[in-house]
């Protein structure tokens, strides 16, 4: 025989049960919820000079600066790599191809050769007021699998005025074996596949306005910018010491520029440089969908059968006005049979 109420001690035992593993579950989602919070954090993405100051001897440190900056000074133990390292110089600007990212197998041997094998912290900098280099090795770092990749807060600049070290000996890395099975994370778009999303997606021109209106500084074929981009040029994201502004002012920047965190947002510059630095912020600040177009505006303005468009407005692909000035006729509706 079960002893008295039994039955009623197992069922509130199984109700507890249930009720703790139902406690359980909300719990690791407020945490799940937490940690995805976490990501609209700079720390996700930047470390301050004091920070690599105290942990200098556990990171492995890039200077993405030219090589003349860094024989002049650079921070002790970084290896060199200007942006130029990691894209095929090949050819004339402009050309299909020219300052573009290396292939998986070659891009991993160059990461390789610096030292880099992705199970230590990689901290990168570069110089305020630059072309953002240190963004477009980070990014290309995070697109190769190394999201520990970071980038050093105000540059080598913030490095000498937090009274770090300078070093004028290069330091000559020990290669390591560095693979990139497939490029991570939806980061980059191709020439084709932009053109044939114009009108569909949100371009944003990382450039100057003064290139954006039609200024041309890099041999640029044609001046202007794709049709349909907005002008946000990358530097907006600095505060006035050139250390990154904070979550909530970049979150209005973007915001004001009519930007959704909800939209499919590309970003160009001339070579995918600056535009590589605005994609990354673009991620750290919730718009997640940010990707960068790495062939940019010299592939573009060097297809001849691309359009462009120059002046201060966005301006849109010939296809839509066409659309607008010459609507389709309406099909006529087919009648509905009766029975």
């Amino acid at each position: 025989m079960f002893p008295p109420n039994f039955f009623y001690q197992e069922r509130m035992t199984i109700l507890k049960r249930i009720s703790l593993l139902v406690s359980g579950l909300l719990l690791c989602a407020v945490s799940v919820a937490t940690a995805a919070g976490t990501e609209l954090s700079k720390d996700t993405l930047f470390v301050e000079a004091a920070w690599l100051k105290a942990n200098i001897s556990n990171v492995s440190v890039i200077d993405a600066r030219p090589a003349s900056m860094y024989q002049k000074g650079h921070i002790p133990g970084a290896v060199n790599a200007e942006w130029t390292y990691f894209a095929n110089m090949k050819g004339q600007p402009g050309s299909p191809g020219w300052g573009d990212l290396f292939s998986r197998e070659t891009l991993a041997k160059k990461i390789g050769a610096l030292g880099i094998s992705g199970k230590k912290p990689v901290v990168v900098y570069g110089d305020c007021g630059g072309w953002g280099s240190e963004g477009w090795v980070v990014w290309i770092l995070h697109l190769s699998g190394v999201t520990s990749a970071k980038k050093l807060d105000g540059g080598y600049n913030a490095w000498v005025a937090a009274g770090g070290k300078a070093s004028t000996t290069a330091t000559k890395p020990k290669g390591v074996a560095f693979s990139i099975p497939a490029f991570q994370g939806g980061l980059n778009v191709t020439t084709p596949w932009l053109a044939s999303k114009l009108g569909e997606v949100t371009i944003i021109d990382a450039r100057t306005p003064f290139e954006y209106e039609g200024g041309r500084l890099f041999q640029e074929k044609r001046g202007g910018h794709i049709p349909g981009a907005i002008n946000i040029p990358f530097d907006v994201v600095f505060k006035g010491d050139m250390t990154v502004r904070e979550i909530n002012d970049l979150q209005s920047i973007f915001t004001m520029h009519g930007l959704d965190p909800e939209q499919e947002i590309i970003v160009y510059d001339t070579a995918g440089v600056r535009s590589a630095y605005l994609v990354m912020v673009l991620r750290m600040a919730g718009f997640e969908k940010a990707r960068n177009y790495d062939s940019s505006f010299q592939e573009w303005a060097g297809n001849m059968e691309l359009e462009v468009v120059q002046g201060k407005e966005p301006g849109r692909p010939a296809k839509d006005e066409l659309a607008t000035e010459n609507p389709l006729p309406q099909a006529t509706p087919v009648p509905q049979q009766t029975t």
